[in-house]
């Protein structure tokens, strides 16, 4: 009787890379794309798969999440995995994010930082955005992110520290976020007593992706701090970028800078796996 050969799958020395994002279905998504082509560019020839952690975004979209990317990559031969997620705070998004990734069987895989991982990465951000800021002559500056409702999520640690290093750098930047602290009614009472005769305001996206909450809390006509502000008795205004033809608010995404800095992120993760 002959002796069957099995046939074995061919294992793969190289890591892949898996950027992870919350994912959106508004037109900002298109920023994802500037990312995606400098992670081409950097390193070419090695498989770039996406994910999104978004359930609701995952069944509009038909996109993949975190695990089922996982699992094809692992069922394709590759052992090694660099994630990269485009979160900007290390918060429980962050630490779910790197517990799935660390339980996954079969696979060694390094999670890279976020953007706002460290307090010198704050200090980076904070000097690229500032260069949109009205002028304390000009007005009023008010950087809005999307913040958490759990009070116990650590990205409120750094919401409440770059709230902290605007309020002593700045006495015309103020910090708000939409879902979480330092909230929206503070804010606008803080722009009471900062206005001092100013009559402009500006608001600066502080979210990766020009999506929903920028179309509609930003800067919608109704309910949203564009509306307050403008209730206040000023004019309103927030900077744009122009992508494939198109314009929108300028969210982190389009910043040049940005995804350079994620891409730093990555390259430092690769980097480590050649040891892990």
């Amino acid at each position: 009787m002959k002796e069957k050969k099995l046939r074995k799958r061919r294992l793969k020395d190289d890591p892949a890379i898996l950027v992870a994002v919350f994912g959106t279905s508004s037109r900002g998504g298109t920023v994802y794309s500037i990312f995606d082509n400098l992670v081409e560019k950097e390193f070419s020839g090695v498989e770039t798969r996406w994910a999104y952690t978004s359930e609701i975004i995952r069944e509009k979209t038909g996109h993949p999440g975190v695990t089922e990317a996982l699992a094809s990559l692992e069922a394709e031969g590759y052992r090694k995995v660099v994630v990269q997620p485009l979160h900007i705070f290390p918060g429980t998004e962050y630490q779910i994010l790197t517990e799935v990734c660390h339980g996954f069987p079969g696979l060694r895989i390094i999670v890279g930082e976020t953007l706002l991982h460290r307090w010198h990465f704050v200090e980076e951000v904070l000097h690229i955005i500032s260069k949109d800021f009205l002028s304390p002559e000009k007005g009023i500056n008010v950087v809005v992110a999307h913040g958490t409702p759990l009070a116990s999520d650590p990205a409120n640690i750094v919401c409440m520290g770059f709230d902290n290093l605007l309020s002593h750098r700045y006495d015309n930047v103020l910090f708000s976020t939409i879902e979480g602290i330092p909230g929206r009614e503070g804010v606008l009472k803080k722009v009471h007593v900062a206005r001092q005769g100013r009559q402009r305001a500006r608001i600066i996206p502080f979210m990766y992706v020009a999506g929903l909450h920028v179309e509609e809390d930003l800067i919608g006509e109704n309910n949203s701090y564009r509306a307050d502000l403008k209730e206040m008795g000023l004019d309103v205004d927030w900077v744009t970028a122009g992508h494939e033809g198109l314009s929108f608010p300028k969210s982190l995404g389009f910043y040049e800078e940005i995804p350079h800095c994620f891409l730093e992120r990555l390259r430092r993760s690769i980097e480590l796996m050649r040891f892990y």
